[in-house]
């Protein structure tokens, strides 16, 4: 295992997730925020909606973008799964964002890290032969 990665992808995984809950808190209170035209009127939701759209687009963006820019190379693995991980972790704790102040579980992000760190230390192009015999660069 390649330990340089691992910790490059936990890092990036750290703030992935940091900014996908920011953007959470502050969508889910600006959609509070929305006052209604009328006493039935579902007011927020556009903002609500938008809200979880734009956290579950940033995922993958910023995983993507942060590994490269740390010079990590072929990362689909921590992309494919990742985000998926993320939309089920964030519709399952959604409530608990929701509320003014509220958090997700530490041990939920904590874990979600974890598996990001391991999602990303796999590369799939670390192989040391090829079919020849011969080690690659």
């Amino acid at each position: 295992m390649n330990y340089a990665r691992a910790l490059k992808a936990a890092v990036v995984t750290v703030v992935a997730t940091a900014a996908g809950h920011l953007a959470m808190s502050a969508g889910f209170a600006w959609a509070r925020g929305q006052k209604p035209d009328h006493p039935d009127d579902w007011s927020g939701l556009p903002e609500f909606g938008a809200t979880v759209l734009a956290t579950w687009t940033l995922m993958p963006l910023a995983l993507w973008i942060g590994m490269r820019v740390l010079g990590e190379r072929r990362t689909q693995l921590q992309i494919l799964l990742g985000t998926p991980l993320w939309i089920g972790v964030s519709s399952v704790y959604i409530d608990d964002v929701d509320r003014p102040g509220g958090l997700m579980p530490v041990p939920v992000l904590v874990m979600f890290v974890l598996a990001g760190a391991l999602l990303g230390a796999y590369d799939p192009g670390s192989v040391r032969n090829d079919e020849t015999g011969t080690e690659r660069a």
